[in-house]
């Protein structure tokens, strides 16, 4: 867990290769190696859609539904490597390369033409949009795949088409972005190996924390109150046991723009590391105006041993312009017993 919040950090200070989808301009440039996933559920069977972008002329669309023990189905994959002419003002797709298996006989090759279909629709959706510089832009199209009137809402945290959700004429979420991230290497795995991310909290028994001497500890001109069963590890950095560790930071300005430079860092800040997957649909983002600050909680689902981690990021503008950074992560089984000794951590961060 110490290596995902170290890398979490990093991923603010560096910066990559910026690239835009053809035809587009992006208010958050996108970076070499972000992806998007969305649950699909126009497939009758649990189904999800991850698009990759390599570079501005190479991306991989992936299409994952999870083995069904109750309908018994197999776990099904279909993989596309596909370039594009990135000075193009439109999807125009120049080369393709199938990197999963084909079945005959079953629907791969509709599902092959399915997100074919999906990725020049979703550009020209988003070239139709225009500018999206905002968390959230609705705009209501006609969309055949999806039955007709759709509401589709941008948002320029999710990378690559900006798209968020799209939802039908009755309000139901077709399309819902479930989680984002960067593939930091050619060895990570991260993007092929999403299987859907486990949000299902366990049943705990509730406990209550022996009280301990507390001792208040600061980093540049912050401070938090933790007790005597904390131990500190760096000059920032401080862990309870196996089961919680806390970190503060102070994280650059990177636009001019407020607003843009606010967006950047909450995308970051939601983009999955290596081996986990943050829940970027039921993530929850609040701005205090009077400390000019914004409270970020979700959870990191690490698929290798099941493990849910608790998020809860607090982000403070300095006197730079940039931000003053907190973090404390938990595991969800731990966070879950004693919830308010950790919130209590949490609002003594000042």
């Amino acid at each position: 867990m110490k290596k995902t919040i170290l890398s979490l950090i990093t991923s603010i200070i560096l910066t990559t290769t910026a690239a835009a989808l053809p035809g587009t301009t992006s208010f958050i440039p996108d970076s070499a190696g972000e992806y998007v996933y969305y649950r699909d559920t126009s497939f009758t069977r649990e189904s999800y859609v991850g698009i990759l972008m390599y570079d501005e002329a190479t991306y991989q669309i992936r299409y994952i539904a999870p083995q069904d023990n109750t309908e018994k189905l197999p776990e099904k994959e279909i993989a596309l490597l596909l370039t594009v002419d990135a000075k193009a003002d439109f999807w125009n797709m120049t080369g393709e390369k199938i990197i999963s298996t084909i079945l005959p006989d079953t629907d791969d090759t509709e599902i092959v033409n399915y997100l074919h279909d999906l990725l020049y629709e979703f550009s020209a959706r988003r070239i139709k949009a225009d500018v999206v510089e905002t968390d959230k832009l609705i705009i209501d199209q006609d969309y055949a795949q999806f039955g007709g009137n759709t509401s589709i809402t941008f948002d320029a945290r999710v990378p690559l088409f900006n798209i968020r959700t799209i939802a039908d004429e009755k309000g139901n979420k077709v399309f819902d972005c479930v989680t984002i991230g960067t593939i930091k290497s050619s060895e990570d795995q991260t993007f092929s190996q999403f299987k859907g991310i486990n949000t299902t909290k366990p049943a705990v028994q509730k406990e209550t924390k022996k009280p301990a001497k507390s001792k208040v500890y600061k980093f540049e001109n912050r401070s938090v109150t933790l007790d005597e069963a904390w131990e500190q590890k760096m000059e920032n950095f401080w862990t309870l046991g196996n089961e919680s560790l806390v970190t503060m930071s102070v994280l650059p300005k990177v636009a001019e723009n407020k607003f843009l430079n606010d967006l950047y860092v909450q995308r970051k800040l939601l983009e999955s590391s290596e081996g986990s997957y943050i829940d970027f649909k039921n993530n929850e983002i609040t701005y205090t105006a009077a400390k000019d600050n914004y409270k970020i909680v979700t959870v990191s689902y690490f698929p290798e041993n099941k493990t849910t981690v608790c998020l809860t990021k607090l982000l403070t503008r300095n006197k730079e312009g940039g931000f003053d950074y907190f973090s404390i992560s938990t595991y969800q089984t731990a966070y879950l017993k004693t919830s308010a000794y950790f919130d209590k951590i949490v609002k003594s961060y000042r």
